[in-house]
């Protein structure tokens, strides 16, 4: 996050910051205004002691006082340890006389993060350098002045503009710029975790309210459960029934059919049916007879003897007839 916001912090640091920005030249000083990062002369033509005393005297309380190098800065890229930017500025200092031709007394320097590689543990770092000896007579010339820079600011061999501060940092400002980029970084993290998680907990309210319907509508879908098991137990009831009053009805029709057909002189002792095979026992004054009435009726089919005929002691026929009954 530190990494996307650093080109929003660098053109605030380098280009946006009010200031009165002071050129020295050979017959004066050249006079520049920046207002929110649009520059506009301060004076006319070149200015003298007494003019830039004037600009100064009319300055605003939050702009700074820049003194704009005529020659480029010198510029290099170093990589070191991941640890060392917790206190970058002590190490380069330290460090100054072997990354440079420099000791720390010959130059003002600044240095911006521009990477980091967490893999191996390293930070890229650019270093801006200006000659003590060649800004120095500028330096005691404008404070002759009256004037006292706070920042130098130049271009490098890219042409791109850098800032060296001549102002020892105020921890109490450190402090709070640490605590706002702890506190930015901090806001990105959470609003990151808020864009991957809110999907997710939208997702499981969603869940919950689904979950809380199904459990609303639970009751009555077990009621229309019971009450399709109750129309399915009283349908194959139905169907029982009307199995029984069937066969019910065929019994009824075999004993008016045999009523019917038998003479007079003929009882039963027993009479069995299963499904339509008719089974006749009895007693008969000329069972022989019985066979050509049972066929006259058109519901009893093929009758025939199951057994031979036995007469009793009283002359009367001991029979045992089977036939089908049928519609």
């Amino acid at each position: 996050m530190s990494e996307l916001m650093a080109p929003m912090l660098q053109r605030r640091a380098f280009g946006d910051r009010d200031a009165i920005l002071v050129t020295p030249e050979a017959d004066g000083f050249r006079l520049m205004r920046r207002v929110k990062g649009r520059l506009q002369p301060a004076s006319a033509g070149h200015a003298g002691e007494d003019e830039l005393r004037g600009v100064l005297a009319d300055r605003k309380s939050r702009e700074g006082l820049v003194m704009v190098l005529p020659d480029p800065l010198l510029v290099r890229e170093v990589v070191l340890p991941l640890a060392a930017e917790a206190n970058l500025d002590q190490v380069l200092r330290y460090e100054m006389d072997r990354l440079t031709p420099f000791t720390p007394d010959q130059v003002f320097f600044s240095h911006r993060v521009l990477a980091h590689d967490r893999a191996q543990g390293l930070v890229r770092v650019e270093m801006a350098l200006a000659i003590r000896a060649q800004v120095s007579p500028w330096l005691e010339a404008l404070r002759a002045a009256g004037a006292a820079p706070d920042t130098l600011e130049g271009v490098g061999p890219d042409r791109h503009q850098r800032q060296i501060s001549l102002v020892a940092p105020d921890p109490k400002r450190l402090a709070r710029a640490r605590r706002a980029a702890r506190m930015s970084a901090a806001f990105c993290l959470v609003m990151a975790a808020a864009v991957l998680v809110f999907p997710l907990v939208r997702q499981s309210l969603a869940l919950n309210e689904v979950e809380t319907r199904i459990a609303a509508y639970r009751p009555r879908v077990q009621e229309v459960e019971a009450l399709r098991r109750r129309v399915l137990s009283g349908a194959a009831g139905a169907g029982q029934i009307a199995v029984l009053r069937e066969k019910a009805m065929l019994a009824v029709q075999v004993l008016g059919t045999l009523t019917d057909a038998l003479p007079d002189d003929t009882w039963l002792t027993s009479l069995s049916l299963h499904q339509t095979r008719l089974v006749l026992e009895g007693r008969a004054a000329a069972a022989s007879k019985l066979i050509a009435v049972l066929a006259a009726e058109p519901r009893l089919k093929d009758p025939a003897f199951a057994a031979p005929v036995v007469r009793a002691e009283n002359g009367t026929d001991i029979f045992t007839i089977q036939a089908g009954f049928g519609s």
